[in-house]
């Protein structure tokens, strides 16, 4: 039988730890459901209202958006190779040269394909998607049916182009 927790007694180390990388999921899943096109089709009926599926422990993801499937990891301390790329050498070039740090990790352990990542800042990947949405919109507005827009005569009438030059 679990014994029951007083009001003043401190949490298990254990579950400190889920906790803080329930809050870590939700933060990330709140800043995903802000800045990306939404939830994917596959999880907006089952998906809490931050955008979070962790709890769906078969799906093994913490978050499905329609441009990522967001994992997020939780650490108290990062290792001293990767705090030091990035607190000791990318952010202060990025101030230096008044430009965005990036932080290129490269791992021979993971797949081919996914054997280098680059760690940006959240405003930086904010702005990114931003642009490649902004993008999205402007070449959508261009076409209809698949058929690019020519010009538009009158509220009516839309000129499409034949692909011949005038």
């Amino acid at each position: 039988m679990k014994k029951k927790k007083n009001k003043g007694e401190r949490q298990s180390r254990g579950s400190q730890n889920r906790e803080a990388g329930k809050r870590a999921e939700r933060n990330a899943c709140r800043w995903a459901l802000e800045h990306c096109s939404g939830l994917h089709e596959a999880v907006k009926e089952i998906a809490t209202k931050t955008g979070r599926v962790g709890n769906y422990t078969n799906l093994e993801i913490d978050g499905e958006f329609v441009e990522y499937s967001l994992e997020s990891k939780s650490c108290k301390r990062l290792p001293e190779w990767l705090r030091y790329g990035i607190v000791d050498q990318a952010l202060p070039a990025a101030k230096r040269f008044k430009n965005h740090p990036l932080v290129v990790v490269y791992s021979k352990t993971l797949p081919v394909d996914y054997r280098v990542w680059h760690l940006i800042t959240p405003d930086r990947h904010a702005e990114l998607l931003r642009c490649e949405q902004e993008l999205k919109y402007r070449k959508a507005k261009f076409f209809i049916d698949g058929k690019e827009i020519k010009g538009i005569k009158d509220l009516g009438t839309i000129e499409f182009n034949d692909g011949m030059d005038d």
